[in-house]
């Protein structure tokens, strides 16, 4: 039996949209869709800048069908889950969770982190790559108590076309994601009487924790990532 699903992001949060119609592309809907606050103006607003304005994925077309809440403080969300006896919960962009929370699914909480794990942990990871002259991985992992620490189901690399500048590659970074997250669901679905048999335990010791890419950094990729359309 398939896995039941559940995807959590807050209204308007970019990943959300970007997972959910990946999903219902790839014939996977989630049993459960829910909203959890807000993604707020200012963050809207940052995620335009940061892709030329390019990244809008489409509003959900079914908005009747997803239950929304205030906060993960709501006791409904989680007897919303229980009662839909979800396996396996997408983080699509709620903020932290406590573990009392990530033991509510079955098997937890999936999130896609766009860095490559354990190397890359923390912020900005896909600017420190290019940064570094590294490629640029996403990494589908089970949440723990941790940051970006928990056991790896798979990963991917995003394959950047030569002509794309950074505000392109940042713009489509997300649907890379959803494609890896995609996979994870197929490889936990196989192994869902089992899906510790299928996950990569990080070493705790290995890695590195990266923090907010500085301004400056940030100008050096955007320069030396101008891309070759339009003259750019």
């Amino acid at each position: 039996m398939p896995l039941r699903t559940a995807l959590l992001f807050q209204a308007d949060n970019f990943v959300g949209r970007e997972y959910l119609d990946a999903l219902n592309g790839a014939g996977m809907p989630p049993d459960l869709i829910a909203t959890v606050g807000r993604m707020s103006d200012a963050s809207v607003v940052r995620e335009r800048e940061r892709t030329g304005g390019q990244w809008n994925p489409p509003a959900p077309e079914n908005a009747r069908d997803i239950s929304h809440f205030d906060s993960l403080k709501e006791e409904a969300l989680w007897e919303s889950l229980r009662d839909a006896q979800i396996d396996l919960a997408i983080q699509g962009g709620i903020g932290i969770l406590t573990p009392e929370m990530l033991e509510v699914p079955r098997i937890g909480f999936v999130n896609v982190h766009p860095g490559r794990l354990p190397e890359y942990k923390g912020n900005t990871c896909p600017e420190w790559a290019l940064y570094n002259g590294d490629p640029i991985f996403a990494t589908a992992h089970i949440i723990d108590a941790g940051i970006d620490t928990g056991p790896v189901v798979c990963e991917g690399r995003y394959e950047v076309p030569a002509d794309w500048d950074y505000f392109e590659l940042r713009a489509n970074l997300y649907r890379h994601c959803a494609h890896v997250l995609i996979n994870a669901l197929k490889i936990l679905n196989v192994a869902s009487d089992n899906p510790h048999s299928v996950l990569t335990v990080q070493d705790p010791d290995a890695g590195h924790y990266w923090t907010p890419i500085p301004e400056d950094k940030l100008a050096t990729v955007i320069q030396k990532n101008k891309g070759t359309r339009k003259g750019l």
